[in-house]
């Protein structure tokens, strides 16, 4: 089951940034998809994204509503909120 919460967290923008690329480049494992399941549990991984909902959601209270910037914090929150629907 891991590896299908694994395959979906690479499909959201914000998932891909911070469990691919700054978990990696803070040593947490290699970069692999190998290395990320032998990190990752799945509660690792709803716990991540519920935080990035919640910058998300922080930003989408900063920016105008008409923001280039709104815009790609709104496809993020509902990226994320489908990801935690479907696995949390």
């Amino acid at each position: 089951m891991l590896n299908k919460v694994l395959k979906d967290a690479m499909k959201v923008n914000e998932l891909v940034n911070q469990l691919q690329e700054v978990d990696h480049e803070c040593g947490y494992h290699n970069g692999s998809v190998e290395g990320m399941l032998a990190y990752y549990t799945k509660d690792i991984i709803i716990a991540e994204a519920k935080n990035r909902l919640d910058m998300a959601n922080e930003n989408l209270d900063y920016y105008d509503k008409y923001d280039e910037e709104y815009q790609t914090h709104m496809k993020d929150k509902k990226q994320l909120e489908k990801f935690i629907k479907k696995w949390g």
